[in-house]
């Protein structure tokens, strides 16, 4: 049995479309996604909907509900409240959309009763899923066409997922079409293991010198470029029991290092692939040999914290002789020896990836790191703090 919550982004597609999956393990972003399409359902005049903390849930939801004609407001929490959603209301609004946002760029979205054009050619600007995605969304729900160019590939998830409910979706080199006067057959959807989530578990083995198995964990081939990085700063990635359920592949994974890790180089069209990896990559890099170098990922300025200033001020918390340096764009870092073995203060921005990933820094170092917030974490992987304890402490 796996030890993963299942994928947040393969689950609160399936809740947009009203798919049925198994709801057993999930964290705080599924529930709300899960809550904010069930009351949709009921749709009833001067609707707002709250998706707490969950921006994929929000841009989501904010195509399929603009899709349907139908008026609606959508709001989140503090942090959610501050990230970007013109990149969805813009192409939205060429579209024919009325929406509305709080400084024409953040949430509440007031979405107004309007008419999508038959027929829409959209250039993803931004390499981004979630904004693909919405867009695909909107189509299926106003049952028009939709032609996306995608140039740099991203998470093909709702690809995926509207194939196997037999949808009109194809792909011709980098154009996706999809034709959405055809309804989709809704089916039980059989979600595998968070990758993202299990990457902490990974990484965790490698700085612990462990082998611990982690299963049923989704592979797909536009999530997997952290075992590249991986295997290129030295580890060594074991995927054993492949197979493919509902669309989606899914494997059990064995990382570990004998040597020592090496520094590495991540910019353009691998780091879409990447986004919700580069702070634990960062982690790694901080017990690596050589510098590590991130830029073209601007995008982790605008997550659920600002990841990059954030990381690298949490990083010279860890330790204050490393050599790390800012760019807009992303950072470099260079190891130095620790000599510091006090408690270090952890501030997370609220940012369950932020927390979790120095939760495995702690591993190698021996370090009693002590976060801000540790409820941040449910949001994405309920448990996870007691699963580190059980295996790696």
């Amino acid at each position: 049995m796996s030890v993963l919550p299942i994928d947040k982004s393969i689950a609160q597609r399936c809740a947009v479309l009203g798919l049925d999956f198994d709801k057993s393990n999930i964290g705080e972003d599924i529930r709300n996604t899960v809550n904010a399409a069930e009351e949709f359902v009921g749709y009833k005049k001067d609707l707002t909907l709250n998706l707490g903390n969950s921006g994929t849930g929000m841009r989501l939801l904010t195509g399929y509900i603009t899709g349907s004609g139908k008026e609606c407001t959508l709001i989140g929490d503090e942090s959610l409240s501050k990230r970007p959603m013109d990149r969805i209301a813009e192409p939205l609004k060429d579209w024919g959309a009325d929406i509305e946002l709080r400084n024409q760029k953040f949430s509440p979205i007031k979405i107004k009763s309007s008419n999508l054009q038959s027929d829409f050619t959209y250039e993803l600007k931004i390499p981004s899923a979630q904004i693909k995605s919405c867009l695909l969304l909107a189509a299926l729900s106003s049952k028009t066409k939709i032609e996306i160019i995608e140039n740099i590939p991203t998470r093909d998830h709702t690809e995926r997922m509207l194939e196997e409910c037999e949808a009109d979706i194809k792909r011709e080199g980098n154009r996706i079409i999809l034709d959405g006067k055809k309804d989709i057959v809704k089916k039980y959807i059989d979600i595998p293991g968070d990758f993202s989530s299990a990457a902490y578990l990974m990484a965790a083995n490698i700085l612990s010198a462990q082998t611990n198995q982690i299963e049923n964990v989704g592979v797909n081939r536009t999530r997997v470029a952290f075992l590249e990085v991986l295997e290129e700063m030295g580890a060594m990635v074991m995927i054993k029991d492949h197979s493919v359920k509902s669309r989606e592949p899914r494997a059990n994974l064995v990382a570990f290092c004998k040597d020592e890790l090496k520094g590495v180089k991540i910019d353009g069209d691998r780091v879409p692939n990447l986004i919700d990896e580069i702070p634990l990559i960062a982690v790694l890099a901080m017990f690596a040999k050589g510098k590590t170098i991130v830029r073209d990922a601007k995008e982790l300025r605008y997550k659920e914290s600002d990841r990059i200033s954030l990381l690298l001020s949490n990083i010279k918390s860890f330790n204050p002789d490393m050599k790390v340096h800012e760019f807009d764009d992303g950072f470099e870092l260079e190891p130095a020896a620790d000599k510091n073995m006090g408690i270090v203060k952890i501030k997370t921005g609220g940012d369950h990836r932020m927390a979790m990933s120095f939760m495995v820094a702690s591993l190698r170092s021996g370090k009693k790191v002590e976060f801000d917030d540790m409820e941040c974490v449910e949001t994405s992987f309920p448990g996870f703090f007691s699963l580190i304890e059980k295996w790696y402490q």
